[in-house]
Order: C-alpha cells, then structure tokens, then sequence
C-alpha cells in the first residue's frame, strides 16, 4: 500500500513539473486593445500557438518590469516601451520591427457630420473634442500636431476639449454620445472590415507616422522566434491587420 502510495505521489510530482515546464514554453502576445481583431484572427490561423494579453501600454511595461505576468512578444504603438525594453536589456535592436501604421481620423458617431472632407471644420459645425494627451501617447501627440495648425479652428469649443490619457477613452467618450467628436486610429472604428460613424482621413503629411512595433522579449526560445516571424512576415496576417484598419508602413 505504502508503495503505492508513493508511486502515486511520483506520478502527481511528474504531471505538475510537466504542466510547470508546459506553461513556462507558452508563448504570450501582449498587446495594446488596438490590435484585438488582425491579432485574434492571426491566433486562430496560426500552427504555432500562442496565448493573447490585451492592456494599454503602461501595464504592459509594468507587467514586465514588475515580472508580473509574461510578455514572449509585444505589439504596442508606444515607442518609449521599446526604448525602455531596451535600457533595461529585456530585447535587443534586432528584435525590434515595425509592424504596421495606424492611420489618424477625426471621428464621430453621427454618420452625417463628416463626409472624408474638412467642410464641417471650416464651417465650424464641431461642438465638442476628445483629445489624447500629447505627452502620453503617439496618438496625441500626432492629433496635437493637427489642432495647432492656423487652418483648423479650435477656439471656439476651447471650453469643450476634453483631454484623455489614452486613445482608448477618447473613442470611448465619443462613442457613449458624450462628446461629438475626437481624435482616433481607424482600428478604432473598424468593425467586420467596415467602418462605423463618419469620420475626416487626416492626410499624413499633417503628422508623424503612427508605427506599431512588434518585439521579440525571449529570442532565445524556438517557439516565441516562430511566432515573431509568423506575425511579422506571413502575407494573411498582413491582411488581417489592412482589414482591420491599420496600413501599410510605406503607404
């Protein structure tokens, strides 16, 4: 019985650090909402598997600097995460790619406000603003890059700008109707490859590229440097990122 018991115990004792080494190989995507719908559909066509952590990018970096969770891989628009991932030795030069861009708009929820034109700017039909702040995120600082040209008049709803951390809430804060109209990523409003409200395409040479990057934190494992390759070069992946908003680097 004795003996039993014990082989019983070896066999529990063998599964556990299968299980612990099993878990300790998965590869982790962690990356900022923007890019849940090409990530997903990526994840689901994908041989090589891999798990999906969805956070803005400042609990990215404190997931990975407090050692609170796993990164294999990160996706994020926020260049200071890699500058950082970098001083603190966590990836290398190499394993930092750009991935795709992300196109900047003026959008609203009303379907009628915009038409792709600058009309309902110039006849100063905008009665509200959300703003990102341009200190904290490529998004802000690209919409800042806008609202202080001389041709795009703000002085009139100045006591209706409202400025947010992250991208995420401006979006949010017009979405709910609470303010009309703010400035975004197209992913943003993407939804089954077709866009929702009506919105202005702010021409890019009004602002410095919005890039994401893709990042490859463990460069020393087989399986993590397969789906860093897999998500960056394969052609349906890129696909799936066109479908959802984002665009080509040198469009």
């Amino acid at each position: 019985m004795r003996k039993k018991f014990i082989q019983l115990v070896a066999v529990v004792s063998t599964l556990f650090t299968f299980e612990q080494a099993s878990a300790s190989a998965d590869v982790v995507v962690c990356a900022v909402p923007q890019v849940y719908s090409a990530l997903e559909s990526a994840k689901e066509e994908s041989s090589n598997k891999f798990k999906t952590y969805y956070a803005p990018a400042e609990d990215i970096t404190s997931r990975i600097a407090n050692n609170s969770g796993k990164c294999s891989i990160v996706i994020s628009s926020d260049e200071k995460l890699a500058i950082l991932m970098l001083r603190a030795e966590k990836t290398s030069q190499d394993n930092i790619k750009p991935l795709v861009k992300a196109p900047l708009i003026l959008w609203s929820k009303d379907e009628t406000l915009f038409k792709n034109d600058i009309k309902a700017i110039k006849d100063k039909k905008l009665k509200s603003l959300a703003l990102p702040k341009a200190s904290l995120t490529p998004v802000g600082f690209a919409a800042s890059q806008i609202v202080k040209k001389k041709n795009f008049p703000t002085d009139y709803i100045k006591y209706k700008i409202f400025r947010t951390e992250q991208e995420f809430q401006a979006f949010a804060m017009v979405n709910s109707g609470n303010v009309q109209t703010g400035f975004i990523t197209k992913p943003l409003i993407m939804r089954d490859g077709k866009t929702t409200g009506s919105y202005w395409f702010v021409p890019h040479e009004y602002y410095e590229p919005i890039k994401y990057y893709i990042i490859n934190t463990n460069s020393t494992s087989f399986r993590t440097r397969k789906v860093f390759k897999y998500l960056l070069t394969d052609n349906n992946v890129h696909q799936f990122f066109l479908k959802a908003g984002f665009e080509d680097l040198d469009k």
